[in-house]
């Protein structure tokens, strides 16, 4: 019969292993081997990066409590843990360029480790730095050996880090590879349709999510995010009936497990409301869809885990008509960042960038286009310091041509489309958001 302690092992391996492969019970994993064997510091310390990764403080208390019980249990010598704790320690002070070079010096030691690849990548993500993600995977790929069970995953990675790096031919190829594997890898079939997206190339974007869809029953919230991507390529084809099925039925359903589980996830929030946004700005009638996430975003008024995700909270709230919660969430973001000793990665984005774009996106609800062009024009070659991809920072390009386009700012709009076309997207003036619409 297998010990507690060779129990809580197994199990933490499991957890770690459908971590790294975006499933949907990982956590469930993590959760059992903690409570298989009480002094066991390895499963706390997953959880609690697992937790970071979420990038939402209502978790931060948690976190705090399993990295002080881990720190309390870390065996001598255990240089694994102790890396992994050291680095969600950092980033548990906003620090993550910090906690990213610490992933970045063990992955120098063990280049195959995919759970370590996956959390460098996660974490540079949010930083906003490609390159640095890029070089991470491919200076590890000569160590990958075809024979491990990991060499699928690994390709994914590798091909969404090639991707956000413009690297988009090699991006393709490791994609497909991936997926080729195993047709459930969720990774890599993000990574092929954002290669697909910015090269414009929308009805291959809708055959091939659409082909691969029936296996992602297990995935976590990145099923949810995939059919983010369908929406975009069907934005791009005017099939707007089909994303306002889709908002209720595969991006934010209220009957899945998922969003059940965690019903103000914050990728959730993401994707449901940059979508309403998007197609707002579209000419679409999305009123009656705003409230869904209403109450949801008031609570998050004071909840300052990402500056992506809090411009996203304006954006419900601006669209729901909450316009006191919207100046209270400026009020708070300033506060918590306003002290000049703040100087993490994450203050730097609230300061830099956070919390401009949410003053820009509230300007446009009041149609402010002037200080939407003052407030967001002047930030947006930082936009990267919030992290995410290209493809979701894309709708702050969309408000910055709307403006123009109201204000008849031709040579604006002319220079922030040729801004887009830098950034890796091709056939910009002829996509949806960026066609030429008469005042």
């Amino acid at each position: 019969m297998m010990s507690t302690s060779t129990s809580a092992h197994e199990l933490c391996a499991t957890g770690m292993n459908q971590m790294a492969r975006f499933q949907a019970d990982a956590m469930s994993y993590i959760q059992a081997s903690i409570e298989a064997d009480e002094n066991y510091c390895l499963p706390l310390i997953v959880k609690a990066s697992m937790l970071r990764g979420a990038n939402d403080a209502r978790f931060n208390a948690e976190i705090d409590q399993l990295i002080n019980r881990a720190h309390s249990l870390l065996p001598a010598n255990a240089s694994f843990e102790s890396g992994l704790l050291n680095a969600v320690t950092v980033a548990s002070t906003g620090k993550g360029v910090e906690a990213a070079t610490i992933y970045d010096q063990m992955l120098n030691a063990e280049p195959n480790n995919l759970f370590l690849h996956v959390l460098a990548q996660e974490k540079i993500f949010w930083l906003g730095e490609a390159q640095w993600m890029r070089d991470i995977t491919e200076r590890a790929a000569a160590s990958w050996k075809k024979s491990s069970d990991d060499y699928g995953p690994l390709l994914s990675l590798r091909a969404f880090a090639n991707e956000e790096a413009g690297f988009y031919k090699e991006a393709e190829y490791y994609g497909r590879a991936a997926v080729e594997i195993d047709p459930s890898d969720v990774w890599g079939a993000h990574a092929v349709a954002h290669v697909l997206v910015m090269n414009g190339q929308m009805q291959e974007g809708i055959n091939w999510l659409q082909g691969l869809s029936g296996h992602w029953e297990n995935a976590n919230q990145m099923r949810h995010h995939l059919w983010w991507h369908f929406c975009l390529f069907l934005i791009e084809l005017g099939d707007y009936p089909r994303i306002i099925e889709l908002l209720d039925t595969e991006i934010r359903n209220l009957e899945s497990p998922l969003i059940k589980a965690s019903p103000a996830a914050t990728i959730d929030i993401n994707n449901y409301g940059s979508l309403l946004m998007r197609l707002e700005l579209y000419g679409v009638d999305v009123s009656s869809h705003w409230h869904k996430l209403g109450s949801i975003c008031a609570d998050r008024v004071s909840n300052h885990g990402s500056a992506f995700s809090n411009t996203h909270d304006m954006m419900v709230l601006c669209g729901c008509g909450q316009l006191d919660q919207a100046n209270d969430l400026l009020v708070s973001m300033k506060r918590q960042f306003a002290a000049p000793e703040e100087t993490g990665s994450l203050a730097l984005s609230f300061k830099v960038v956070g919390i401009p774009v949410c003053e820009a996106i509230l300007a446009h609800r009041q149609g402010d286009y002037l200080q939407v062009l003052n407030k967001l024009g002047n930030v947006r070659h930082q936009l990267q310091m919030m992290g995410a991809s290209h493809a979701q920072r894309d709708v702050y390009f969309h408000l910055l041509v709307n403006a123009a386009t109201c204000l008849q700012r031709d040579e604006l709009r002319q220079i922030f489309i040729r801004d887009i076309e830098r950034l890796g997207f091709s056939e910009v003036p002829e996509r949806a958001a960026y066609k030429r619409k008469i005042i």
